[in-house]
């Protein structure tokens, strides 16, 4: 997800708490999507092989799908973070 994704997010007619609920499951699969493609850079970092541009972008494909279903799966970030956001809309 991408920034322009935010921003249409944003902009529908949603209640403020469906859009926050949007918002922080999408922060949750950014946030497993780094830490998946950190953790992938450094398995690279102490491999022997050079990683060739095939490799890496059916990688980053691979790590996107991961990071979001492991978003989906355990969303207990994503409940922590609306928990805590919710009540600034009170």
């Amino acid at each position: 997800m991408y920034i322009e994704d935010v921003r249409k997010i944003l902009s529908l007619r949603e209640s403020e708490r469906e859009k926050l609920r949007t918002l922080t499951d999408e922060f949750e699969a950014i946030f497993w999507n780094i830490i998946v493609k950190e953790m992938r850079a450094s398995i690279e970092a102490l491999s022997s092989r050079p990683s060739s541009f095939a490799l890496s972008t059916y990688y980053g494909w691979y790590d996107e799908e991961l990071a979001g279903t492991v978003a989906k799966v355990n969303n207990s970030l994503s409940d922590l973070l609306y928990r805590e956001l919710v009540k600034s809309l009170k």
